[in-house]
């Protein structure tokens, strides 16, 4: 009985040897359409795609020819400048230093534009460092050029002037010469609802209240883009009471010029809660300390 349990054992395991290598010669292809094998599969072929040919933008001029151009400034007439009809400025949050005493601005973004003013990195009369709010950007090599706002005029309105004139001007810029910093603060001065807010940059509001504002013969601008141009106290503005002046880069679009200077419109404290200005905004003391603390160059916006 052994023995012949043995015999079944071996034949068994013989048979299953021979399944077995069914099994192996069955798993092994030989069609002509089976799939290859990890050896046999192609090779994928692996584009590369080629980087965009920036476009070029103006070289930077001579120390000579920025100091034969007119300087954009707050007193500055500069009829090249830009303004609403030519360019729209689009909310970049963004604030523009330049780097070095004088930058040149453009009125185009080409790489053959020809310099038509400069900026300085001071404001000029109260010597206080300068930046401007940047409200576009044309790519280009060298981080392309930057729409930015102006201190200065392009026309004059009033008596003899253009009735058009608008309250602010722009430029284009080579971004290589400024230093570019970020915000999340917007003014908003409303002069319908006759209100002026800090807007962050997701449309909360951080501080507002009700202003008084210009009257129709003078009116305080709308519908124009601009910039802090500088925050400081002079006591010799005695109705500031030593609060800050936050300066804009706003002019009168009615009258060419207002004590002494050209018609700049400023965010101030006035004590006479009554009443309404030559087209300035007057604000609480507690406001201008508010929009003080806000970096110079943030936008505003006059809707």
């Amino acid at each position: 009985m052994r023995r012949r349990h043995w015999i079944a054992a071996a034949v068994g395991g013989a048979a299953a040897m021979a399944v077995a290598a069914a099994v192996i010669v069955g798993v092994t292809p030989d069609r002509p359409d089976a799939a290859p094998t990890r050896a046999e599969r192609p090779t994928p072929t692996v584009t590369s795609t080629p980087a965009p040919t920036l476009a070029a933008v103006p070289a930077a001029p001579s120390t000579a020819t920025l100091a034969a151009l007119p300087l954009a400034f707050h007193d500055a007439v500069v009829p090249a400048l830009l303004d609403g009809t030519t360019v729209e400025p689009v909310d970049t949050w963004q604030i523009a230093t330049p780097r070095q005493p004088l930058v040149p601005l453009y009125a185009e973004s080409t790489a053959r534009a020809r310099p038509v003013a400069t900026l300085s990195n001071r404001v000029s009369t109260i010597d206080l460092p300068a930046a401007t709010a940047v409200w576009g950007r044309s790519p280009a090599v060298d981080g392309g050029m930057l729409l930015l706002s102006t201190p200065a005029r392009n026309r004059t309105p009033g008596d003899g002037g253009d009735p058009d004139a608008p309250s602010a001007t722009f430029a284009w810029a080579r971004a290589a010469d400024f230093t570019i910093t970020t915000t999340d603060r917007m003014i908003r001065v409303d002069v319908a609802r006759s209100t002026v807010s800090v807007i962050t940059r997701a449309g909360e509001q951080t501080a507002t209240e009700a202003a008084r504002l210009g009257t129709p013969e003078d009116p305080t601008p709308t519908a124009t883009a601009t910039y802090v141009e500088a925050a400081y106290v002079d006591t010799r503005v005695t109705y500031t009471q030593g609060n800050p002046i936050i300066l804009t880069g706003a002019h009168s679009a009615r009258i060419p010029s207002y004590g002494g200077n050209a018609a700049l419109t400023a965010l101030h404290f006035y004590p006479d809660p009554t009443g309404s200005s030559h087209g300035c905004v007057r604000i609480s003391a507690e406001m201008t300390r508010t929009l003080a603390a806000l970096p110079v160059g943030t936008p505003i916006r006059f809707t």
